[in-house]
């Protein structure tokens, strides 16, 4: 079954598979990219709607699901792939070119871009003022990467 933690999982094993290292900061972008490409493509359909169990928050570096911070958090800025193979899931099988294009690029590009999106850049006061800010809706971000 789809869920975001399977994600994490997946995008994990297909840096393992590739050769690519990845961090907890880059592991939440990679997630929410995947996820917005996805939807370009197929818009809010069943497998987007049930990987999407456990919302993005708006944080300061962008999106964040934030039980998975704390699950990859001790890794700091370290590859996770170090110490986890992760869990290859077929569901996501057309998603792992994305995946590899993402971890290729440096995270804070990511964090760029992901605040440059209507859904991080509108609220950036809030967030940066640390006031409370719903979380990321399907909606929203399927409409973030309609653009």
């Amino acid at each position: 079954m789809a869920s975001m933690r399977e994600l994490a999982n997946h995008i994990i094993a297909v840096a393992n598979r590739r050769g690519f290292a990845v961090t907890h900061l880059q592991l939440q972008k990679v997630m929410f990219f995947t996820l917005g490409f996805h939807m370009r493509n197929h818009g809010i359909d069943d497998l987007a709607e049930e990987t999407y169990d456990i919302p993005f928050e708006k944080w300061k570096y962008g999106p964040v699901v934030e039980s998975l911070y704390y699950t990859y958090n001790r890794f700091r800025d370290q590859d996770i792939t170090n110490e986890i193979e992760g869990v290859y899931s077929p569901e996501y099988i057309e998603w792992d070119d994305n995946i590899a294009k993402l971890l290729q690029i440096d995270v804070f590009d990511l964090v760029k871009i992901s605040h440059d999106l209507p859904s991080w850049a509108d609220y950036e006061d809030d967030i940066l003022s640390r006031n409370y800010v719903d979380s990321y809706t399907l909606p929203e971000i399927a409409n973030d990467f309609a653009i």
